[in-house]
């Protein structure tokens, strides 16, 4: 506190706000109304998704047009909804749009993409090879994983040789959608990359860390369930005993 008052460019309303809490907190318990996650919430669906609708030309105008218009469509089809719950006579046009409306947007699509196909690689043998991982612990690590997370008439066969013969892709990037600070539908794109051995951009190999799923995510603690791990490989591998499948794994 001694710091809001002593420097003048923290002196603004949220931060002085922060010294009548303790006393509003015992006269009145929690305090909800100082959220700012309501006005966050505003920031983001008004201006943020109109300014994206927007020409970006007299900005300001359109953004709040569009506000207005989404926000009278919505209260129509709320309205209308509610008419036809109580009973009301509707056309069978409105009853037809009502079904086929919805006043919330569809998530997009998200992408998982493998890309950077090595040619030195064909089966189990060539990948521990390149990797220089003896095909033992490979062929352990994939019957652990085929044992732990599929289902039994989908599970890899344990017998080693038929592993060591199975086919195999191995491949330097993946493309891993992250959702955008304070949006619910609109992702970036994040490119991890595995080089293994092999130079990235002249520079020397890069293998990135990544977040591993470890536990659930109701596990106690700031990681809820998630480890730091540094990928050892990107690979697919085509089991052709099982209908043919393939299945994208990465090595940490």
């Amino acid at each position: 506190m001694d710091l809001i008052f002593c420097q003048s460019h923290f002196n603004f309303i949220k931060m002085h706000l922060l010294s009548h809490f303790c006393d509003h907190i015992h006269q009145f318990g929690n305090i909800p109304m100082y959220s700012t996650e309501f006005g966050e919430l505003a920031h983001k669906t008004q201006i943020k998704a109109g300014w994206r609708q927007s020409y970006t030309y007299d900005s300001s105008r359109q953004i709040v047009q569009s506000h207005s218009r989404q926000h009278g469509i919505r209260m129509r089809l709320l309205n209308l909804e509610s008419l036809r719950h109580c009973g009301a006579d509707l056309s069978p046009k409105v009853v037809e749009q009502l079904d086929t409306t919805s006043t919330t947007t569809a998530p997009g699509i998200l992408r998982r993409m493998l890309k950077g196909r090595r040619d030195d690689v064909s089966n189990i043998a060539d990948f521990g090879r390149v990797l220089g991982v003896s095909i033992q612990i490979k062929c352990r690590g994939l019957i652990r994983y085929s044992r732990h997370n599929l289902l039994p008439e989908c599970r890899l066969l344990e017998d080693p040789e038929i592993l060591e013969s199975l086919p195999v892709e191995l491949l330097t990037q993946q493309e891993i959608p992250v959702l955008v600070f304070q949006e619910t539908e609109i992702y970036d794109i994040h490119r991890a990359r595995c080089m293994g051995a092999l130079n990235f951009r002249n520079h020397g190999s890069r293998n990135d860390w990544v977040w591993a799923r470890a536990g659930t995510e109701d596990m106690y603690g700031a990681l809820r369930g998630l480890l730091p791990a540094k990928l050892i490989a990107l690979f697919k591998i085509r089991d052709y005993r099982c209908e043919d499948r393939v299945r994208r794994l990465a090595g940490v």
